[in-house]
This record gives structure tokens, C-alpha cells and sequence, in this order.
């Protein structure tokens, strides 16, 4: 949860509150050093003497004024965003490789860049006509001649067998 911006992201987003929090200041409670308050803060949870409610509309634009009215002030509410490293820098296009199914190799494994390989080559292959294709006989030899020298009890008839 955005406990730092808990005001901006989960009251007036969300339009939920924390009614019965236990600690004096709201924070995160991996934040929170010390046992006895850990354990507070548990126990209430528990109880049910800390719960979310819903806010109402009325109570939700209230809300919405108040934090307009404080940051009129000059009241920083919430910490804003980092500002991104390259801000400013006109970004275009991530560039690709017409590879097809080719993606960043530095995420894939050996194993599948090893089938990715295959692939490019087999459609590289296929794209410049020399695909490989399974050899097959030109005329298949019929096993009926055989089968009618066998008789009914499957044995060779003994005219061919002399």
C-alpha cells in the first residue's frame, strides 16, 4: 500500500479510509522499529478497532477540497515522483531485428536462444527456397505379391516354395 501518499492514492482514489489506527504517526509498518508498536498495531487490526470504511460523496469532495485548500498553501501533501533519468530526451521507436520471434536476448536462456537460432535458420531457409524437405521413395513396393503367396494357415503355398 502507498502509505506516503496514502491521502492522494488510496483516500481520494479509492474513496476508503483507515478509521482506529493505533500509532501516532501513519506509517508503513515495516517502518515501524518497535515491537510493542508492531504488536499494537496487530491487535487492533484483530479487534477490529482499526478498519477501512468507505467514504461517502460527501465526505470524499470534503476531502478532495481540504487537500486542494493545503497544497494552495504550499503544503507538500504526499512526496511527488521521482523525476525520470532521461527526462527531457525524445525517445522513439524501440528498434527490433526482422527477425521473426527474435525479442531481447538477454532475457531468453541458452536453451531457447539455441531454438531461436534454429528458427531464423529454418525460415531463412525456407524464404530462399532451399527448405528441407523429407526424401521419400518415387514408387512404393506393395506388399500384396507377398501376401498372396501365403496360404490361409500362414504358411507358403508350396508351389512357389519348391
Amino acid at each position: 500500500m502507498n502509505y506516503v501518499n496514502y491521502e492522494k492514492a488510496i483516500m481520494l482514489l479509492h474513496g476508503v479510509k483507515i478509521v482506529g489506527w493505533p500509532l501516532e504517526a501513519f506509517v508503513s509498518p515495516s517502518d515501524v522499529t518497535n515491537v510493542i508498536d508492531i504488536r499494537k498495531l496487530r491487535d487492533a487490526w484483530k479487534s477490529g478497532a482499526c478498519k477501512w470504511v468507505r467514504l461517502t460523496a460527501a465526505e470524499l469532495n470534503i476531502h478532495a477540497a481540504s487537500l486542494e485548500e493545503r497544497e494552495k498553501n504550499g503544503e507538500a501533501v504526499g512526496k511527488p515522483r521521482k523525476k525520470r533519468s532521461d527526462a527531457g530526451v525524445t525517445r522513439g521507436k524501440r528498434k527490433r531485428d526482422n527477425k521473426e520471434n527474435a525479442g531481447p536476448s538477454a532475457k531468453r536462456s541458452k536453451g531457447s536462444q539455441r531454438g531461436a537460432k534454429k528458427a531464423v535458420k529454418a525460415v531463412k531457409a525456407a524464404a530462399n527456397g532451399k527448405s528441407k524437405q523429407p526424401t521419400s521413395s518415387e514408387f512404393i513396393d506393395s506388399s500384396d505379391e507377398e501376401d498372396s503367396n501365403e496360404g490361409d494357415d500362414g504358411e507358403e503355398n508350396s508351389e512357389d516354395s519348391e
